[in-house]
């Protein structure tokens, strides 16, 4: 028999995870206004073809920028299921494990 997931770990589950959801929000969101100012650029009527260039490599350096820190969220997650396993002994990834499942059978009716 497992151990109860003790009230502070459900919670930080949680804030983990939405961390991960506003990440990757934050870069659609860089990403959506870089298309913005490229699709522009090809409009006939923009007097040269480098207008918005300072833009795009800032907001490239911000999309980098943002990768990044997605990264250490996502290493964040892996290291606080690291130390679930360690005080609960239940495993780790286990509702990850029943999403899998799901995508297999997925996979399987297609």
């Amino acid at each position: 028999m497992t151990n109860a997931v003790p009230a502070y770990m459900a919670r930080i589950r949680n804030q983990i995870r939405l961390a991960e959801a506003k990440a990757d929000e934050s870069l659609l969101a860089k990403l959506d206004v870089m298309q913005s100012i490229l699709r522009a650029r090809q409009v006939e009527d923009i007097p040269a073809p480098h207008v918005g260039q300072e833009a795009i490599v800032r907001l490239g350096r911000a999309i980098q920028s943002d990768i990044g820190a997605a990264n250490d969220i996502f290493r964040s997650h892996n290291a606080l299921v690291g130390d679930k396993i360690k005080i609960t002994g239940m495993p780790g990834h286990d509702d990850t494990l029943a999403f899998a499942e799901l995508e297999s059978q997925a996979e399987a009716a297609a």
